[in-house]
């Protein structure tokens, strides 16, 4: 299922331009800032009872060795309606992390409200395949309409004198959602346009001039919200029905941590060799749904070990191998305690060890079945307790381990009933009586090795060969309503060809006019043959401060402009600027001289 890429709306009406201002001009995409929230909805078409659902399950060995009673199913998270999944930023701030995610955009805007993205254009999208989504970057290009509504000027603003900001829509694309152009200079956000109005999908520009008379834009800001229904394109089937999932996203798993749980297993359990009867080779080349882990420790000496990532600049490990459904949860949350049913579904490197899968089993299934018989919590909870703790410990020890937890789950138990007064509600803290079964295992257990429990926090642990279990994630897909709020930059390249020139016999830069300038001037260049072409402006430190132009070009010769502005559409200081013009592999220089 496609998130972003829409089903065109076939009876929308233009509107037509309703403004003086010129926005004619070819844009270059300079930034994105791209924020996602995604929001539990109920079920509204065939898809859903199909394949969404409210609960997210995790299952050792698979979730069919589970099924058939030779493993364990874990509740990771249930979600009601309402419940906000998450909110996920995508900050890409300039031509470099637009770049290092493959996305760039040239757009024509007309003044009579049309436009175009051209080829090679790529937008980021998401889609959600088998319950797991994705961030993919495909290619698009199409017509589309807009329509806009009066605004207001930034006579006030010293850096941005000329700048006019107004209402702004998209009524026709498949590439875009489709949204409104409130009137931003009688109304209000939050009555009259924004959640919870009559145009909850609304969109607004502002563009800066390089003169009084707005004539000659020279950068543009376009920003708009939209939400999954009929009326933004987004996240429904053609009935018009919603069908937006969210889906546990994909996480590495790795050699190491598979490899080695064959090794733990048949230490743990030797007379069973229970890794294989439970349909599990050991085979380090197995790619199933899992949870996974980095599986190996980051080696400062040792470049392979690790890489550097460009966003942040943290050092992540290297050299995983990528399985289908992996997830990372934290077990504790927000109230500490483990697996008590508040754990977020959040990449945080924790996972199930056998133990805790093992000591689930047995617990979930013996309180069950003594508070069904007696309707005594303490009974219940100190049976469940011993049944773990007399797999590790002798009877004195897993007696006195069982009836501390007994007392404590059932102090927990009293507190949340005399708080909330419903029973069965407060039975969820026995969700956190496996955990205390084995810590209270491994702090009465007379041996130094913890009695085999393994709590070392690591993926791998050299000294006794134990690690993390690998588990099947079973979620369904959660069906979501998704809400987008974008803002985009964008530079007017001014790209026009020569045609008053002879035919072009090679690539050359003929150099820029005028030179020194302020505020503008021009590049001309020229290709003999259709070439990708990028026109890149750096200040004199080397920094690029922004591109004129990225994509294809025929064989021609050329004129393109510079405003003197960023990525973001910020005037530049005086000084040294250098541009870079490609094609293909060809490169050529220049230097030019601001002035204010």
């Amino acid at each position: 299922m496609n998130k972003m890429l829409k089903y065109f709306l076939p009876t929308i009406l233009f509107m037509g331009l309703l403004f003086s201002q010129s926005i004619q001009a070819n844009w270059q995409l300079g930034a994105a800032i791209v924020e996602y929230t995604y929001e539990v909805r109920e079920f509204d078409s065939p898809e859903d009872s199909a394949e969404a659902g409210y609960e997210v399950t995790a299952s050792w060995p698979s979730s069919a060795a589970a099924a058939a009673g030779y493993g364990y199913t874990h509740t990771l998270v249930e979600y009601e309606v309402g419940d906000t999944i998450a909110v996920v930023l995508v900050p890409l701030i300039n031509e470099a992390l637009l770049a290092w995610q493959g996305v760039g955009m040239n757009v024509d805007l007309n003044d009579g409200g049309t436009f175009t993205i051209n080829e090679g254009s790529t937008y980021p999208t998401t889609e959600t395949i088998d319950c797991s989504t994705y961030a993919t970057v495909p290619d698009v290009s199409e017509a589309g309409t807009w329509t806009s509504t009066p605004g207001f000027d930034h006579t006030d603003d010293p850096d941005h004198p000329y700048a006019h900001s107004m209402g702004w829509g998209i009524s026709l694309s498949s590439v875009f959602a489709q949204f409104g152009a409130p009137d931003l200079v009688n109304g209000q956000y939050g009555q009259d346009y924004g959640v919870g109005t009559d145009m909850e999908n609304w969109g607004m520009v502002t563009l800066d001039y390089t003169d009084a008379e707005h004539t000659t834009p020279a950068a543009l800001e376009i920003y708009w919200e939209a939400h999954d229904g009929t009326a933004s394109g987004l996240g429904v089937n053609e009935d018009g029905q919603l069908n937006g999932w969210t889906g546990v996203p994909v996480s590495p798993g790795d050699t190491v941590t598979i490899g080695n749980m064959d090794d733990y297993l048949a230490w743990l359990h030797p007379d069973t060799s229970l890794w294989y009867e439970l349909g599990w080779t050991g085979d380090t080349t197995l790619s199933a749904p899992m949870i996974g882990g980095q599986g190996h420790p980051i080696d400062p000496e040792n470049p392979d070990s690790y890489e550097i990532d460009p966003i942040f600049g943290d050092t992540i490990p290297a050299g995983l191998v990528e399985v289908n459904h992996g997830y990372l949860f934290d077990p504790v949350g927000d109230d500490g305690l483990p697996f008590s049913g508040d754990e977020p579904l959040a990449p945080t490197g924790y996972f199930f060890t056998y133990n805790f899968m093992e000591a689930a089993g047995w617990f979930s299934g013996v309180f069950e079945e003594w508070f069904t018989a007696t309707n005594d919590v303490n009974l219940s909870a100190t049976a469940a307790a011993d049944s773990v703790a007399e797999i590790y410990l002798d009877d004195p020890y897993a007696d006195a381990v069982a009836a501390g937890v007994g007392d404590t789950l059932t102090a927990w138990f009293n507190e949340c009933f005399a708080y909330y007064g419903d029973p069965m509600a407060c039975l969820d803290v026995m969700e956190a009586g496996p955990t205390l079964t084995l810590i209270g295992v491994e702090n009465a257990c007379p041996d130094e090795d913890g009695c085999g429990v393994d709590d070392s926090g690591w993926d791998y642990n050299d000294y006794d060969e134990t690690g993390r279990l690998v588990m099947e994630v079973d979620n369904n897909c959660i069906p979501d309503n998704t809400t987008q709020r974008v803002n985009t930059f964008w530079g007017n390249t001014q790209l026009a060809m020569d045609q008053d020139a002879p035919i072009a016999q090679k690539f050359e830069v003929y150099g820029n006019y005028p030179n020194p300038f302020n505020p503008s001037t021009q590049i001309k260049f020229a290709t003999e043959k259709f070439s990708d072409v990028q026109i890149t402006i750096y200040s004199i430190l080397g920094q690029e401060v922004t591109k004129l132009h990225n994509g294809g070009l025929d064989a021609g010769t050329y004129n393109i402009s510079w405003f003197g502005t960023d990525h973001f559409g910020n005037k530049v200081p005086s000084g040294v600027y250098f541009y870079e013009v490609r094609s293909d592999n060809r490169i050529q220089k220049g230097k030019m001289l601001l002035l204010k």
